[in-house]
């Protein structure tokens, strides 16, 4: 037969109607020619394999897989529905009836971005419904269909198709099916089949079921009676599982998180995730712990825009086993904990938040909260509320706060209840005086013997801040006002001590820059001088208690704070001069900035008389330490930071850290850090220097498999502080993670006393296994990896 060329589109046709308009397309010309320029991928699935993939589709999941789907129809338009579309039809032969018609010899139909091949093709005009033998392939953006024989009807759009294969390309899925079913809402029924991420060929993970939907347009996947079998052993069965085929929250049991911990034995937590509105979810976590019992875990999550983002949870065991062989004295064996957090913003005026946590005991996290090392380690939790007004030139805001101590040997901090602050807001406009009016109120209780009452803090002045391109110099003035109503006790005489006293700041800077080249790059170098001069007349403030106010640590930052002191319990007296200077490399092709350096020192012209302690010596030191800061970030993989103080009168380094990571192509993940702090000078202890090490990796060994690594080394204890192992097994298809962690039961960033004869070392084993598109268990392995190796995301991918 003489090819002919294919029929141009039919503008005419009616939407929806796709038989008919088939049938009417190629009743007008019984010969066809194929449309060559329409040819099907070499792959009957589309997997194209990496050698072959266009370098920027090869990531990580490529390499992995030695592959990826490549779907032919990525690109296409899909502003337009095909129903709406006309119709493009190709065939070599044709059959015409009175009613129906037969096309064969590879018949192509094309409407809009929906694609269909067959080797025959035949029209019941009658019926509105297509048969289609032989080499079916059914394609539309991210969804390939193959099979033997369909049907499909034109009114509802429904089909159906016999021996069928399909594939998701963007969820990187496969799948085959007896029979595999598309309703008129699109939804796909699959018969006595089974679904899998692993490459073709690749059935390390399968989901068999009787039957399975599966929801493109919602994202979801249903299946009953399923088994999941892993190397072809099956290892669990659901009657019916629901399961995500994107990142959308969807209800149903997520996979269980298993463990094990030297504070409670096995520990196996199932969570179950309820989406039961748009606004609000609840994750409900029942969690067996060997030694301890049930515990059971719940989060509620509500989003409403008056009242902000709420999330409200806990956690309660009835009579906790091994808690009760401890405390044997203790009344109640109960165990429990309550959070409620909060964050909203209404007529972007009103802005407020709640963090509120509270245990049944001081033990509670370090026996139960398996998920960090941090959150063991707590020795306080925190009890705050606060609401602001942000107005345009005022804000004011009122706080309550306290704390729950978990350490039976640190004492409760002061309970805020209130704090109500009121601050005027300048604009910073350069040349225009910016006023300055801060008034705070404070209202300090506690459960102990220590002094409480109340006290006002006050400043009023102003500021004059001038700018231009090579400079900055701001004039500042204002007078400081504190003062108490305490309540009667025994170390307080005056029960309304009072202090104030006037200051005067000059902060200015200049800006040189010039360009350069360094390692065969136009880079922009700044050379930034800073000189800061503070005044502050000296007040005695001998009979005033010290509520919440602490020494600052000296750092760089440091030299250009008006106050060494934080909290307002203190006003310090000062006549000081601070020097530093700032360098910086900036890349002018992207304005990335790759190295800067700062260095400077604070010069001290009277000795300062005003201390925390009011019974300390005056601070006489004619100079301060030197402070340095370093950052370089040569490119997007490596970084280095590192800071310093060193005191030139003593000759010794007070403190100093080295932090640098590097992150390679492959994924490799390397840390190297070092922190040194020499206790202050003006605290009376004998704590020794406190030195440390850290080094952490996530590195490939193979192509499958990593292993990763953590170390927090005392230097000068001869030991680690805690300590992370694990391997990683991962495939095309899925992932496993196997973790040990040791640590000591010490305070969050304090050495332990290793010379203490009762400390003892803890441990913690974790698993974590990712079934790849199916999600995965035992998430505590990864949020301890991040905590511990800095720059670790995970993925399932």
């Amino acid at each position: 037969m003489i090819p002919r060329p294919a029929l141009p589109p039919r503008r005419n046709t009616t939407p929806g109607r796709l038989c008919l308009a088939v049938a009417c397309a190629l009743l007008t010309a019984p010969g066809l020619a194929q449309d060559n320029s329409a040819q099907e991928p070499a792959h009957p699935l589309d997997w194209v394999h990496v050698n072959e993939v266009p370098r920027d589709l090869r990531d990580d999941q490529c390499v992995n897989c030695q592959g990826r789907y490549i779907d032919p129809l990525a690109g296409a338009d899909q502003s337009l529905s095909p129903e709406e579309s006309p119709i493009d039809a190709d065939a070599s032969d044709a059959e015409l009836r009175e009613s129906s018609a037969i096309f064969s010899g590879g018949v192509f139909l094309q409407q809009g971005y929906r694609h269909i091949r067959a080797d025959e093709v035949s029209l019941d005009r009658a019926a509105e419904t297509a048969t289609l033998r032989g080499n079916i392939t059914l394609r539309e953006p991210g969804l390939l269909l193959r099979g033997e024989s369909a049907q499909i009807f034109s009114k509802t759009e429904e089909a159906s198709i016999e021996t069928s294969q399909f594939v998701l390309h963007e969820l990187h899925m496969r799948g085959s099916a007896d029979i595999l079913e598309r309703d008129s809402e699109g939804i796909l029924h699959i018969h006595g089949g089974q679904l899998s991420y692993c490459a073709p060929g690749d059935d390390q993970w399968l989901l068999q079921a009787g039957e399975l939907e599966l929801d493109l347009e919602e994202g979801l996947g249903v299946a009953r009676d399923a088994k999941m079998r892993v190397a072809g052993v099956p290892v669990f069965y659901f009657p019916w599982l629901q399961f995500p085929l994107d990142d959308r929250r969807r209800a149903g049991m997520l996979w269980p998180d298993i463990g094990s911990d030297s504070r409670g034995g096995v520990d196996v937590a199932v969570p179950v995730y309820l989406n039961l509105a748009p606004d609000y979810d609840l994750l409900y976590t029942p969690r067996f712990i060997e030694e301890r019992g049930l515990n059971h875990e719940a989060k509620a999550r509500y989003l409403n825009p008056y009242l902000g983002r709420w999330e409200v949870g806990g956690a309660f065991m009835n009579e906790d086993k091994r808690y009760k062989d401890e405390y044997p004295s203790e009344r109640n064996h109960d165990r429990w904990l309550g959070v409620v957090k909060q964050n909203g913003l209404f007529n972007r005026r009103w802005r407020s938040q709640i963090d509120y946590s509270k245990a049944s005991d001081v033990n509670y996290m370090k026996d139960l909260q398996t998920s960090s090392l941090d959150s063991k380690r707590r020795t306080a939790l925190l009890q705050y509320g606060a609401l602001d007004y942000l107005g345009d030139r005022w804000m004011a805001n009122l706080e309550v706060q306290q704390f729950q101590t978990l350490a039976d040997d640190i004492n409760n901090d002061y309970k805020k209840l209130p704090q109500i602050t009121g601050r005027y807001r300048p604009d910073g406009t350069p040349f225009e005086l910016d006023p300055i009016l801060l008034v705070q109120y404070s209202n300090f209780d506690t459960d102990t013997n220590k002094v409480t009452g109340q006290r006002i803090y006050s400043e009023a002045g102003a500021s004059y801040p001038m700018m231009w391109t090579y400079g900055f110099f701001t004039p500042t003035a204002k007078y400081r006002f504190l003062t108490y109503d305490l309540d009667q006790h025994r170390n307080y005489e005056d029960q309304t001590p009072d202090a104030g006293a006037p200051m005067l700041s000059l902060d200015g800077g200049l800006y040189f820059d010039r360009e350069t080249r360094l390692f065969g790059s136009q880079i922009l170098q700044t050379l930034e001088p800073r000189l800061y001069y503070l005044y502050s007349d000296h007040e005695d403030q001998r009979g005033q208690p010290d509520f919440d106010s602490s020494e600052l640590t000296f750092s760089y930052n440091q030299l250009f704070r008006e106050t060494r002191f934080s909290g307002h319990d203190r006003i310090d007296d000062a006549d000081q001069l601070s020097v530093g200077i700032t360098t910086r490399f900036i890349d002018e092709t992207d304005g990335r900035e790759e190295f800067n350096a700062s260095i400077g020192q604070i010069f001290y012209f009277k000795d300062r008389e005003v201390r925390l302690n009011p019974d300390d010596p005056p601070l006489e030191t004619g100079g301060s330490e030197v402070a340095g800061a370093l950052s370089f970030y040569p490119n997007e993989r490596l970084s280095l930071r590192t800071s310093l103080v060193w005191d030139p009168y003593s000759d010794r380094m007070n403190s100093g850290n080295f932090f640098t990571s590097y992150t390679s192509d492959d994924g490799s993940i390397y840390n190297v850090g070092y922190t040194y702090r020499r206790p202050l000078t003006t605290v009376d202890t004998t704590q020794p220097p406190t030195e440390e090490a850290h080094v952490s990796l996530y590195v490939p060994a193979g192509l499958n498999w990593r292993v990763f690594a953590a170390v927090n080394y005392s230097i000068q204890a001869g030991e680690s502080v805690e300590d992370m192992f694990g391997v990683e097994y991962d495939t095309c298809c899925w992932k496993l993670r196997l973790l040990h962690l040791r640590y000591y039961d010490n305070a969050s960033g304090e050495n332990p006393d290793f010379d203490d004869p009762l400390l003892e070392r803890e441990d913690s084993t974790q698993v974590q296994i990712v079934l790849k598109g199916m999600g995965g268990f035992g998430s505590r392995a990864s949020s301890i990896m991040k905590d511990m190796i800095r720059g670790f995301t995970d993925s399932e991918y």
